[in-house]
């Protein structure tokens, strides 16, 4: 019974650390290179979201590798956004990446295992953020 205790105060342990976590980034996102602000429109109010923006095969994403993604959810909801990306903004419509496009990005965008249990091995969403004209 000893080593169950030990399992569960350790599975306890790692869940309020993840939650911990998840609350500071929520809140104070850090600056980052390759960083861009995701602009989203909820209930008639302007969100702006920091995020991790990468290039790949020449186009523009951002990944939600979080449990707490209500970003991701909004953006879904409203695709057009305003992405600053590099000091200029612009309008994009956010697409969802899936089947094969979304196997390439999750390989040339991979995470350590490091990153990934500090994330609780959430399970990982793209956006490509195409460009529009307005």
């Amino acid at each position: 019974m000893h080593v169950v205790e030990i399992a569960i105060a350790i599975l306890v342990g790692y869940i309020i650390l993840l939650l911990l976590l998840e609350a500071v980034i929520w809140k104070v996102q850090p600056g980052m290179e390759n960083g861009v602000t995701l602009f989203v429109t909820v209930d008639s109010t302007i969100v702006a979201r920091k995020l991790y923006g990468f290039q790949f095969d020449g186009d523009l994403y951002v990944s939600s590798n979080h449990w707490f993604r209500k970003w991701y959810y909004a953006v879904m909801a409203n695709p057009l956004v305003e992405v600053e990306h590099d000091g200029e903004t612009k309008p994009c419509t956010a697409v969802p990446v899936e089947g094969d496009e979304r196997g390439r990005v999750a390989n040339g965008y991979k995470m350590g295992f490091v990153l990934r249990l500090m994330c609780g091995f959430a399970p990982r969403r793209f956006l490509r953020l195409d460009p529009r004209r307005i």
